[in-house]
């Protein structure tokens, strides 16, 4: 048939084939973006208009393990090196007022637990998001860089509720939402994408997802409570298969690949400090929906033998690192493998007491941890009473939900000592919170506004002295 067709009418019809077979690529592109929740490929943003250029960018960040921080640093970094004037502010930082003055204002947030806004944010949200739209961002124009992780039901869920506030309050997208997956290489183009049109022209150098991992020896674990009507909770050592372990400090997390396993990491709060030689680990077994254990926890409780090899990297965790010398008062707050996160921050007390010459504080360390059953649970128990007995610990208090239903949880005894906790707060203590997110840290939290106050407990968050690694 071909055959009987003028050379102008085949040449028209090849012709609308090439853009047909075009727009159906550009569609499958766009459909596979949409998929994912990021924004189809396109054009670069479009430039400032000349009177803006002279203006600054605004870069504010929410982070709690210090990745949102570390990127917008970044892009502040890109910029100022073409020559465009930055402000940064973390979001809890007084900004609304002053923005209207900016080129762009850049966000780069992060979600945290269940759907919730980074510690720091936590007022910003109850206080700005709730109140509605705000006039002073009409005509704004803002991006959102969200980071979240897709396992999560919450999916990036203070990043959307970010980007609607914005919108409401009248500010104009410069680019879509970028919701990021655990830092996804996808997510992470587009938002160069993004700077581009802002004038940055060298790629950032954002490591790849698997950078920092290095092979570890598995070598010994230890039942903590042994005969518990709970799962198991292990105490695990591991080594670096070549060198020393590398430096970290009180509050930091690892992320684990499990062998065999999905490649997607999980992470564990540090329950000693490097001076050690090893690292070390508290974690409970749990179970997936099909009965079957856990891929991480399976691997380090039930089967892995010495010398196995698994990788991992540190990974630095500034909302649950502390900054303030051996006479700051700590209260630990935590239950179950939450006490891996409050155990390391004893040691550095204890160390930090040993270094001074000085006796104890009269207030060092009063940890409030609870588990299920006195006989049974109770981790750590020998080195805990050291800790009491050379006065690193100044008090101790254990609850026990299935011996006690009156003083069942952590937040029942703290409660119960409202009084103590008071004076230690005036006496400037940091409280550290480590633990469950959906029952212990809202129970403790509720626990200490009934103490406090909202205004109380709004201003310890404001100042910093509220640290939580709550999962």
């Amino acid at each position: 048939m071909m055959d009987n067709l003028s050379p102008e009418i085949w040449r028209l019809q090849a012709a609308v084939g090439l853009i047909l077979a075009y727009a159906l690529m550009c569609w499958r592109m766009y459909r596979k973006a949409a998929l994912a929740g990021l924004p189809a490929p396109g054009p670069q943003p479009a430039a400032a208009p000349a009177a803006a250029r002279g203006k600054p960018v605004w870069i504010i960040h929410a982070s709690q393990t210090g990745q949102a921080e570390a990127l917008a640093r970044q892009a502040a970094r890109a910029l100022e090196k073409e020559g465009v004037a930055v402000i940064q502010r973390r979001i809890d930082q007084p900004w609304l007022e002053e923005v209207s003055a900016a080129r762009h204002v850049l966000f780069v947030v992060s979600t945290y637990g269940e759907g919730n806004p980074p510690d720091h944010a936590i007022s910003f949200a109850r206080t700005r998001l709730a109140a509605g739209p705000c006039a002073a961002l009409r005509g704004l124009s803002y991006g959102v860089l969200a980071l979240g992780d897709r396992s999560y039901p919450q999916f990036c869920a203070f990043g959307r509720q970010l980007d609607q506030w914005l919108q409401q309050s009248g500010a104009s997208a410069y680019f879509p939402r970028i919701d990021a997956d655990r830092l996804d290489a996808l997510s992470l183009k587009h938002w160069q994408q993004a700077l581009q049109g802002l004038g940055v022209h060298t790629p950032l150098l954002t490591p790849p997802l698997d950078a920092g991992y290095t092979e570890w020896r598995f070598i010994r674990r230890r039942c903590l409570n042994s005969g518990s009507p709970g799962a198991p909770l292990f105490k695990l050592e591991l080594q670096p298969q070549a060198g020393l372990p590398p430096h970290w400090q009180a509050g930091d997390l690892i992320d684990l690949i499990p062998p065999g396993g999905d490649g997607r990491p999980r992470s564990y709060s540090i329950a000693n400090l490097p001076e050690d030689g090893h690292l070390e680990l508290i974690v409970r077994s749990v179970s997936r929906a099909d009965g079957l254990p856990g891929l991480a926890s399976g691997w380090l409780n039930e089967t892995a033998w010495a010398n196995d090899r698994v990788s991992l990297r540190i990974r630095r965790n500034p909302g649950f690192n502390l900054e303030c010398g051996a006479d700051t008062p700590l209260i630990l707050i935590g239950a179950g493998s939450g006490l891996a996160g409050l155990r390391s921050h004893l040691q550095a007390r204890a160390r930090a007491i040993a270094d001074s010459g000085q006796p104890a504080p009269e207030r060092s360390a009063w940890l409030i941890f609870g588990e299920r059953s006195e006989r049974h649970d109770r981790p750590c128990h020998s080195e805990l009473e050291a800790w009491r007995r050379s006065r690193v610990l100044s008090r101790l208090d254990l609850t026990f939900s299935h011996d006690d239903p009156i003083r069942a949880y952590v937040q029942h005894a703290l409660l119960e000592e409202a009084q103590a906790f008071r004076q230690w707060i005036t006496a400037g203590a940091q409280i550290l919170i480590c633990g469950s997110a959906q029952g212990m840290a809202q129970g403790v939290e509720q626990a200490m506004r009934e103490i406090l106050g909202d205004e109380g407990l709004e201003q310890l968050r404001a100042a910093g002295r509220i640290r939580r690694d709550v999962y």
